[in-house]
């Protein structure tokens, strides 16, 4: 069966299936349905109510008839080798999500919040901070605060959010965590409803509100972000991806029926201009987003990723937009972006058409070197991946050439197409969950109406998360480069968790306990967090590092490692952003599979130093340092 995507909302989906017509709710027109200009509608969207659609024709039956109920994903017939422990009860963690949604339907209620995984307090362990809502308009009714709770080891935690001073109370979506004053530690920067805020890490377990001196408090409706140093002068700058008019939100706009309320579809949204801030190094940031040509305002923004993508060693830039297509900006190295969104081959689908994409990341799944993107959407669409073809050798050897970034919506080639189509998918990843040197694809899932089940019975609010293993086709069991890869459905066996149906929203990834694999948290709208414990058996090896830069930022934001072990060459990026609205795990994790020693690692330093190391244990943690100079030696630690 051909078919198309277009995004939907309120329990109503835009598809065009096997030449039909369909009439569905609120979706945008797409020009290459008609290339021609004649005004045939051949397998093109018409827009109707949301009354019309989902009461009056039957919702239930009408799904059941294009196959594209819930109930239809696919079940894995073979158990998964990884296995997750929710080790939320009894852990100290007492948060509890607030979304702040009503009768009225503010648009902003129905997205939820994200979760950071930061070292707040210099210990070497991960603590957690999560976001949390408040009620529409501002100031109305308040919920709240965001809640930090430090790991205290051995799967507990404790709040300190109020001597931490980090009790932030308002309408809070993404965090986004980094050194932005290259003092050592992670400062924290909130993406609001309303102003947004930045809280500098004090280097003493306590934060201070600077977001008036910044210069980054102004109106928005913002969802997540990244920091990146764009510029190249050694400290992060900051790209902020807003959803939508900030004016827009101040109304109530619910849709549906006086009986049924339910949000209404985002192409109602005015568009937004995203924002990219200038570190001037001195506690301050200029808005320099039309200068460095980012002024697109076409965008409904949910985050991004900062990332190598055409290998000419300059962070890009992938925003991921809501019914609007998904900007790829291209680092030209002085200072400006090449806008490379309608070029690239990853602003639309395989259709020719945008989805409604809410989360997203960037990592080499095929052993290429190059960095595929993954974006998480719509129910009725599918987690697209979208295959890295970009030929790196055009880039000058001054980095000042721009190589042309290219990808391929390989979504239905690797497997994801099918089986995250019933489902709306938010924070997400592409991270090895059994260290077998091969990145995995892990969704969190949930509807935005809690009461959709009220249009049907086969619709449904909550809805299971998605966990891809990366294989080789065939799953001969070879794991070697060149040999094509594919993602294979792995969450029976895995865990209650995974068995059961939840509110997802924000995700984050990293290794809370230290013990060598990544572990999962996931955000859920008006509810409890999960804390996913990775006990996936096995003895895979792996190395952990910890980037220290000094000519470029100190996070290293926007190195390139290299690991030579065991025959093959794993490379992995210190890239900012990724999931939804969340915040990872800073250190590289890179899983090795079976292999007893790492033979060389290299790294390319944001400045452009390259650093190499060999003959380095596995199963171990190193801090590395990049040399002050091109000359210099590289000086790694091996952490205890």
């Amino acid at each position: 069966m051909a078919w198309s995507t277009r995004g939907s909302r309120g329990g109503a989906s835009c598809r065009a299936i096997a030449g039909l017509t369909l009439v569905m709710a609120g979706c945008e027109a797409n020009p290459n349905d008609d290339p021609a200009g004649t005004g045939a509608q051949t397998g093109r969207i018409v827009v109707a109510s949301h009354e019309e659609i989902g009461l009056r024709f039957g919702l239930s039956d009408r799904m059941a008839y294009l196959g594209l109920a819930d109930s239809l994903a696919t079940t894995p017939k073979t158990p998964s080798p990884f296995r997750f422990t929710d080790i939320l009860e009894g852990s100290g963690v007492d948060f509890v999500h607030v979304s702040g949604t009503t009768a009225d339907r503010y648009f902003p209620t129905a997205f939820g919040s994200g979760v950071a995984m930061v070292d707040y307090d210099g210990d070497g362990r991960l603590d957690l901070y999560f976001a949390t809502c408040t009620f529409l308009p501002l100031g109305t009714a308040e919920a709240g605060p965001n809640k930090l709770y430090k790991n205290l080891g051995g799967g507990m935690f404790e709040d300190v959010t109020a001597e931490a001073g980090l009790d932030f109370r308002g309408f809070c979506h993404g965090i986004i965590a980094g050194d932005v004053d290259n003092d050592g530690d992670q400062d924290l920067f909130l993406c609001n409803v309303g102003p947004n805020a930045l809280f500098l890490n004090e280097g003493d377990g306590t934060f201070r509100d600077v977001s008036r001196d910044a210069g980054i408090d102004a109106p928005a409706w913002s969802m997540g972000g990244v920091m990146l140093d764009y510029d190249g002068d050694g400290d992060l700058d900051l790209f902020v991806a807003n959803y939508g008019d900030y004016e827009f939100l101040r109304t109530p706009r619910p849709c549906g029926s006086d009986r049924i309320p339910i949000y209404c579809q985002p192409g109602g949204v005015p568009t937004a201009r995203h924002m990219l801030y200038r570190n001037d190094g001195e506690g301050t940031f200029t808005d320099v987003t039309d200068e460095a040509g980012l002024g697109r305002d076409d965008g409904r923004g949910f985050g991004a990723v900062a990332a190598d993508l055409n290998g000419d060693v300059l962070v890009d830039l992938y925003v991921v937009n809501d019914l609007r297509p998904n900007f790829l900006f291209l680092n030209r190295g002085d200072g400006t972006f090449e806008d490379a969104t309608e070029t690239s081959g990853a602003g639309l689908d395989a259709t020719g058409g945008p989805q409604a994409s809410m989360g997203v990341d960037a990592e080499d799944c095929d052993g290429d070197g190059l960095p595929e993107l993954l974006a998480s959407n719509f129910q009725y669409e599918y987690t697209a991946l979208y295959r890295n073809l970009t030929d790196s050798t055009s880039a000058t050897a001054d980095r000042g050439g721009v190589p042309p970034a290219g990808f391929h919506d390989s979504s239905a080639e690797v497997g994801l197409v099918d089986d995250s189509r019933p489902y709306v998918g938010w924070g997400c990843a592409l991270a090895d969950f059994d260290n077998d040197g091969w990145p995995d694809c892990f969704v969190a899932n949930g509807h935005i109406d809690s009461n959709r089940n009220e249009l049907s019975p086969v619709l449904s609010y909550l809805q299971p998360p998605m966990l891809h293993r990366n294989v080789p086709v065939g799953d001969s069991g070879a794991i070697a480069p060149g040999v094509g890869r594919r993602f294979q459905l792995a969450t029976l066996g895995v865990g209650p968790y995974f068995a059961s149906r939840h509110a997802g929203r924000g995700a984050a990834f990293g290794d809370l306990d230290d013990d060598g694999d990544i572990d999962i948290v996931v955000n859920h709208r008006d509810g409890a967090p999960a804390i996913l414990r990775n006990d996936t058996p096995g003895n895979h090896a792996w190395i952990r590092l910890e980037l220290v830069g000094d000519r470029s930022n100190r996070d290293a934001i926007g190195a390139r490692v290299e690991v030579e072990a065991g025959g093959r060459t794993i490379t992995r990026q210190r890239k900012s952003g990724s999931s939804m609205c969340s915040s990872n795990d800073p250190r590289l994790l890179v899983g090795l599979g079976s292999v007893e020693e790492v033979a060389r690692l290299r790294i390319r330093w944001p400045s452009g130093t390259v650093s190499t190391l060999e003959q380095l244990a596995t199963n171990t943690t190193y801090e590395v340092f990049e040399p002050d100079n091109e000359e210099g030696e590289v000086a790694a630690v091996a952490m205890p």
